[in-house]
């Protein structure tokens, strides 16, 4: 290379202004998506979105926002020019979307754009007009209230950015999500979307407020009639961190992830954490081919968090991770755990408390479940009330049962030696021997971590770990979580670590060295807690430790497992996600068979 290359020199101003544009700009969402954000800070109740060829050609956005005088017009294109920010001090309280005064210019340096705007209350507007960044001209134009920008030939003078957009399908469907998520964020805009001519999406303006009718009328207009119905709200408010969320219960996750919606202070985020935070409430109740539905709405103090990461403003940098990863996930994990119930053929109607009592009274002396060998009543029957009027058996828990817990039950024999069935209260219940042992196993695990009183084994030889140089800095500063989780780790060299104990429950298991493995990914997570750190090692541990399916199991056996599942926090599916039982009623077998007093069909 000569010397002549090595040189430094400035580069020419139109130069620089394209590769700045590449940093904001990517694709036609990319402008609406800025588009959007000055509508929205401008006061528009109502935004108008119309494209052709799904953007490339032409993007129009019309609002009725406040409007901008002739001087804002002209200096609206010109960099780092902005009404958001006047002071360094003005980042850390920023309550609107743009603030940088890179969009606009970024927009118009790889286009031909136009801008036609009037200001509430004057007798005229203005319009301006720019081809790769320059004003070509401007002029007077009627007073149409609010402003409209026209965007055209995008990437008309960067071919090679234009050659990297996808189909018009695929345009088009960035362009809906973006309208989607500033909806979201905005139920009391009204927004609209007409693609080359044809009307695309029509969503109506709701009441302010985030309260759950509102959100959930939003959310039902995005997701469909099908899906939004059955989320479930969430709200909670902790300090510094305010959260509304709908999520999906267990049976309506998706197979993608491209149903979770993310809003900081109405921004739409996309953040690591956070969706960490999301899996992680999820994780004793999701199968892996299955993805959680959210749309979650945070709101926190402007100086907790950072905006200004990345010129497309997407991601943010939050000063308190630990805190809002715990309020977060804990908050998903309850609120799934509130809504389990047991997995059943059909859901019965409700029965009366004197239904109730006539179940319980049918059964005679001869036909109640086997005893254990002290003598005293084997599993449901240690804290049986009788005469207790259970009502409605998917209500809730009662008396500290949870509510698939409806005694008296009656061992009745195995299936292939792998399902436990059961004569509960006239109807039936049918148990995954393997799943529920696995479940139970699985919680007395956490327990043990969660009480601070891990038993540990000391390895009789060190097992080498071997690791990239920065994972094993990685585990190294971690050493002191890892202890409170039973493992004692040791540096061997710049890519190996030495495990030299690990808990005792985990020597059950064969493939120690591919848990450990399991526990070293899951410090990636800045959110991990000692007893999350090996949630899914756990899982793995307690599945392999459990009984298996074709063990023979005996009435005393299967009666004691129905009474420790019922101690589990969730007893209803594994620690995977599987389903540890179903029910078919009394109800339901009458209706099967038709026999009297069936329920009407």
């Amino acid at each position: 290379m000569e010397e002549e290359d090595l040189k430094i020199r400035r580069l020419p101003p139109d130069v620089a202004s394209r590769i700045a544009a590449g940093e904001v700009i990517e694709r036609p969402a990319s402008v609406l998506k800025e588009l959007l954000e000055n509508s929205l800070d401008a006061g528009a109740k109502r935004v108008q979105v119309e494209s052709l060829e799904a953007g490339k050609q032409v993007l129009r956005v019309c609002d009725d926002g406040v409007g901008m005088t002739p001087e804002d017009c002209r200096l609206a294109f010109e960099r780092h020019t902005t009404s958001k920010i006047t002071t360094l001090e003005d980042l850390e309280r920023l309550a609107t979307f743009g603030f940088r005064g890179e969009a606009l210019f970024s927009i118009a340096a790889v286009s031909r754009a136009s801008l036609t705007s009037t200001r509430h209350g004057r007798r005229s507007g203005w319009r301006v007009d720019l081809e790769g960044g320059r004003i070509s001209s401007e002029h007077e134009a009627p007073p149409v209230p609010g402003t409209t920008i026209e965007v055209r030939d995008l990437f008309f003078n960067t071919p090679a950015r234009a050659k990297f957009l996808k189909s018009d399908a695929s345009e088009r469907s960035h362009l809906t999500r973006v309208i989607e998520e500033a909806a979201l964020a905005h139920p009391e805009v009204a927004f609209a979307f007409k693609s080359d001519g044809r009307a695309a999406l029509k969503l109506a303006a709701h009441a302010e407020g985030s309260t759950e009718p509102v959100l959930r009328a939003r959310v039902r207009e995005v997701l469909g009639d099908d899906l939004a119905p059955g989320l479930l709200w969430v709200s909670e408010d902790h300090p510094g961190l305010r959260l509304r969320a709908f999520i999906a219960p267990v049976e309506l996750m998706a197979p993608t992830r491209n149903l979770q919606f993310w809003f900081l202070n109405r921004r739409p985020i996309a953040s690591r954490l956070l969706q960490q935070a999301l899996y992680r409430g999820y994780d004793a109740f999701r199968a892996r081919d299955r993805h959680p539905v959210c749309v979650v709405w945070l709101e926190m103090p402007a100086d907790r968090f950072d905006v200004n990461v990345h010129p497309a403003k997407r991601e943010v940098r939050l000063r308190a991770e630990r805190p809002v990863f715990e309020a977060v996930s804990g908050a998903f994990s309850g609120a799934l755990l509130r809504s389990k119930g047991i997995p059943t053929v059909t859901r019965p109607p409700a029965l009366s408390p004197h239904e109730m009592r006539r179940a319980i009274g049918d059964y005679s002396a001869a036909a109640r479940p086997q005893t254990v060998a002290d003598g005293k009543p084997a599993g449901p029957f240690a804290n049986f009330e009788p005469g207790l009027g259970l009502g409605e058996p998917w209500a809730g828990p009662v008396a500290g049962r949870p509510r698939w817990y409806t005694p008296p039950f009656k061992f009745l024999g195995q299936i292939e030696q792998a399902y436990l069935v059961f004569d509960a209260a006239g109807g039936l219940l049918l148990v995954d021997q393997h799943a529920a042992q696995e479940r139970i196993l699985f919680e007395r695990y956490v327990s043990e971590l969660k009480s601070g009183r891990v038993r540990s084994q000391t390895l009789m030889l060190p097992m080498a770990i071997e690791l990239p140089a920065s994972q094993v800095q990685q585990v190294l500063a971690q050493a002191d979580r890892l202890a409170s989780a039973g493992f004692e780790v040791q540096s061997f060299g710049k890519t190996i670590v030495h495990v030299t104990a690990a808990p005792a429950v985990f020597l059950k298991a064969a493939d120690l060295k591919d848990l450990i493995h399991r526990v070293i990914d899951d410090l990636e997570s800045p959110g991990s807690a000692a007893a999350d750190v090996k949630r899914r090692a756990l899982a793995t541990i307690a599945c392999k430790a459990a009984v298996k399916a074709h063990d023979r199991l005996g009435a005393a056996e299967a009666l004691g497992l129905l009474e420790d599942l019922k101690e589990c926090e969730d007893g209803t599916a594994c620690p995977h996600g599987r389903p540890s039982m179903i029910s078919l009623t009394r109800d339901e077998l009458a209706r099967r068979f038709h026999r009297p007093g069936a329920p009407p069909q």
